[in-house]
């Protein structure tokens, strides 16, 4: 009898945890120190909550039962909901005219795009900068793809949505990091001049503004009248902290220009700045650089 009850009570404490209840068992040693009537009220609990398991295993066994007939008709559902979808979704492709190459090919393009977004997302401003020209050539590459069949596939819509959050983020970040000088590009084409350079929206929008054009280039261009097709120019962006002299230029003429103070007579700040190569402010050298102050 004694080995029974142990028996039974190392079987109830092996039972799965989700059929155990609160019940206090007793080890071998707890249940030999009880007398004779403490060892029948145990027996007694010990049958009442043998009756309590079974009930809740019958239950248990009744609810996995139902949970199994519940995955099937899901998973029959989901097998119909798959096939659906595979039909709209093989609608859309052929309506979209792309084959399974250009879905490939467009796959591995968006995670290079990822890739270097998440790159420049990550670098310093100083860094991010250097990469100015490739960020918006990627941008503008990204754009032009959003823009047909291949990026319409259902495949790409969440990719699409992310790229979009973090092109934003990444404009947002090249703005901080641009510094308050810097010089973009520009190539000539047939037709241009420097006032007409200036001009364009994208430049100046102001023609009267070409000499800053001419100045920022003048190691190319001898005749500002005189420009040609291919020739890659400087341009200007924001107010220069330096100042390198040509030839026949004084405090007042480099004072004067629209990119430096814009006023000849605030000559006297780049003199005040640089008095320790300018004894003579009429006495300036050509490939002298000097420091132009800013507020």
């Amino acid at each position: 009898m004694k080995k029974s009850i142990i028996v039974l009570i190392l079987t109830l404490v092996l039972l799965p945890t989700f059929l155990l209840s609160n019940f206090n068992y007793l080890t071998e040693e707890e249940y030999n120190s009880l007398n004779r009537r403490e060892r029948q009220i145990y027996w007694d609990d010990l049958q009442n909550e043998m009756t309590n398991l079974q009930q809740r295993k019958s239950d248990a066994i009744v609810r996995h039962e139902q949970n199994v007939e519940r995955i099937a008709e899901v998973r029959s559902q989901i097998e119909s909901l798959d096939q659906e979808y595979t039909t709209v979704y093989n609608r859309i492709i052929n309506n979209l005219g792309l084959t399974s190459a250009e879905i490939e090919a467009a796959r591995r393009k968006i995670t290079q795009y990822h890739r270097n977004i998440d790159d420049w997302n990550n670098m310093s401003d100083s860094d991010l900068w250097s990469h100015a020209k490739a960020v918006r050539q990627t941008i503008n590459e990204y754009n032009e793809f959003t823009e047909t069949n291949v990026a319409q596939a259902p495949d790409f819509r969440d990719d699409i949505v992310e790229l979009d959050r973090k092109i934003v983020n990444l404009e947002s970040n090249l703005e901080r990091a641009r510094p308050k000088y810097y010089e973009d590009s520009y190539t000539v084409v047939r037709g241009d001049y420097l006032s007409k350079i200036a001009g364009y929206s994208f430049i100046y929008d102001d023609s009267s503004k070409w000499g800053i054009i001419y100045r920022a280039n003048r190691d190319q261009i001898r005749d500002p009248n005189l420009i040609y097709p291919d020739q890659v120019l400087k341009i200007p962006r924001g107010l220069p902290n330096t100042w390198r002299v040509h030839r026949g230029e004084s405090l007042w003429r480099i004072a004067s220009y629209p990119e430096v103070y814009g006023r000849g007579t605030d000559w006297v700040l780049i003199h005040r700045a640089n008095r320790d190569q300018i004894r003579n402010p009429d006495l300036i050298y050509p490939d002298q650089v000097f420091t132009i102050p800013r507020d």
